[in-house]
């Protein structure tokens, strides 16, 4: 089956005046395997593409590569493409897009400069050319036999994208074949073919040239350095957030912006976890237990994949935690992930949140839990969500309520310490719990007999550029070891609270 992928969230990117060469056009917005342009040089998640390269995706590779009017193509494997030419204006969507499909499987998603003037879109193949008007179609080039097809996509059958149906006008120089049915091909020998339903063989052909594409998102989360590196290295990171913002009618939040735009080349997994701990959530949470998420193909899918979590005795909030081992596990699994599902368009957030937590003397034990769908107010997004653990496997509520004092932002708590020697307020307990109460849920002291021996989970997740595209999540998990558990004690459970931490780098993806 051939992958949609629709990204809905970039094109912001600010446009420059044209200069041969050195005119940023677009972006690698998801790399899988090996791709590099005309000098070899690696690209990757984020790389900027300018006018005149060429892009070469090598075996068992794909690239989604994002123009700046909005325009999407996917290259397969064994591809190579140039943009011979590409001129817009943002104001008017104006401009002229001509590609140069040399080998390979290409699918495109048309953009703006298409929906404004049809005629200003055009692909070169070996053998002839062609021109869409306003629809997803794709092209598959054979160069060792002189022979290419072209697939009119169409919008699909629910056109949930608005998008009209279009056609494509092929020709080999001499004779012109128009498609004008979705799901019908017409191939390029040494003429042009009529137009035909779209064979079984082309079909299979396709699949196998984007099975590599960014579903298998493993690959690209694995090395978080580089792509810290790639992605938010960007000078322009302040002005794209302000044009996305303007772009879906959301606020652009400049604090959030400052504090990300200050993670350096060679960020590590401790200076995001500090960065997202400045960080202050932008959601608006309401009264939605009832609400039913609706998943679209204008939803971005943020799958964290499993990341490890180490132990820490000095948190990225700046506070300490005890350096025992009486709570965790040591050198067992301790590992969070998140798939986080954001749609600009409608505004929304939510999570699946997954955890494999293992205890002092305990097995391993797996957690999942879904969060409520809530409402984005800025970008970029800061979205948290706290959590209790329980020992069988199951979730609870925190007990971690804002007072009215603002303790704690859209009722996340970042840890069980407030300051030092001090938990958070015995305010801030559910349906005015007592102190000891909060004590006894998250203690792990055998000698207990309250213990309950629950785990405190909190997650947060921010995009970071402007585009939308990329996002930091970090995990947090906490639990004491104190034989009393009394108020009259509670420096002594403070100093006993132990803390794992982790963070990730997370590509997005639009959803299939």
């Amino acid at each position: 089956m051939i992958k949609k992928f629709l990204t809905t969230s970039f094109f912001l990117l600010l446009l420059t005046s044209k200069s041969l060469g050195f005119e940023f056009i677009g972006v690698i917005g998801a790399a899988v395997g090996e791709i590099t342009n005309q000098k070899n040089e690696k690209l990757s998640n984020g790389s900027k593409i300018y006018y005149g390269d060429t892009i070469n995706v090598k075996t068992k590779s794909n690239a989604q590569i994002l123009f700046l009017d909005e325009t999407v193509m996917t290259v397969g494997e064994n591809t190579e493409v140039t943009i011979d030419d590409f001129v817009y204006d943002q104001k008017t969507n104006n401009g002229n897009f001509v590609t140069n499909i040399k080998s390979g499987i290409v699918k495109t998603i048309s953009g703006k400069i298409s929906e404004k003037n049809p005629d200003n879109l055009e692909i070169k193949i070996p053998n002839g050319s062609l021109g869409v008007r306003g629809t997803e179609f794709l092209v598959s080039s054979d160069s060792d036999k002189n022979e290419s097809t072209v697939v009119l996509l169409g919008p699909g059958p629910k056109n949930t994208l608005g998008m009209i149906p279009g056609n494509i006008q092929i020709t080999d120089g001499s004779n012109i074949t128009e498609i004008s049915n979705p799901g019908f091909q017409a191939i390029i020998t040494n003429v042009v073919s009529l137009s035909s339903p779209t064979n079984v063989e082309i079909i299979s052909e396709i699949s196998s040239s984007l099975s590599h594409s960014v579903v298998n998102s493993s690959s690209i989360v694995d090395d978080s350095k580089n792509l810290t590196t790639n992605l938010i290295n960007s000078a322009d990171l302040k002005d794209n957030i302000i044009i996305t913002a303007e772009k879906f009618d959301l606020k652009s939040d400049e604090s959030a912006s400052e504090i990300l735009s200050s993670l350096s080349n060679e960020s590590e997994t401790k200076e995001i976890s500090v960065a997202m701990n400045q960080l202050q959530e932008n959601i608006i949470v309401t009264d939605n237990e009832n609400y039913v998420r609706t998943l679209d193909q204008d939803t971005i899918l943020y799958d964290s994949g499993w990341f490890d979590l180490t132990k820490v005795t000095t948190g990225s909030n700046g506070l300490t935690y005890s350096s025992d081992k009486n709570v965790f596990e040591d050198g067992a699994t301790q590992q969070g992930r998140a798939k986080v599902y954001v749609n600009f368009n409608k505004k929304e957030i939510s999570a699946d949140v997954f955890s494999k937590l293992t205890l002092k003397g305990a097995s391993t034990v797996d957690y999942s839990f879904t969060t409520p769908t809530v409402t984005l107010t800025t970008i970029p997004v800061v979205a948290s969500v706290p959590k209790a653990l329980v020992t069988d496997g199951t979730t609870s509520l925190d007990e971690l309520i804002d007072s009215g004092g603002g303790e704690c932002p859209a009722d996340s708590c970042t840890s069980l310490v407030r300051v030092a020697n001090t938990l958070q307020s015995s305010a801030l307990t559910l349906n005015s719990g007592t102190t000891e109460q909060l004590m006894d849920k998250y203690n792990h002291d055998t000698s207990n007999s309250d213990a309950a021996k629950e785990v405190f989970q909190y997650g947060k997740f921010t995009t970071v550029d402007g585009s939308g595209l990329t996002g930091l999540g970090t995990f947090v998990f906490e639990g004491a070891h104190d034989a009393s558990a009394a108020p009259a004690g509670e420096a002594a459970y403070v100093q006993s609270i132990e803390r794992l931490e982790g963070s990730t780098v997370v590509i997005g993806k639009a959803l299939e």
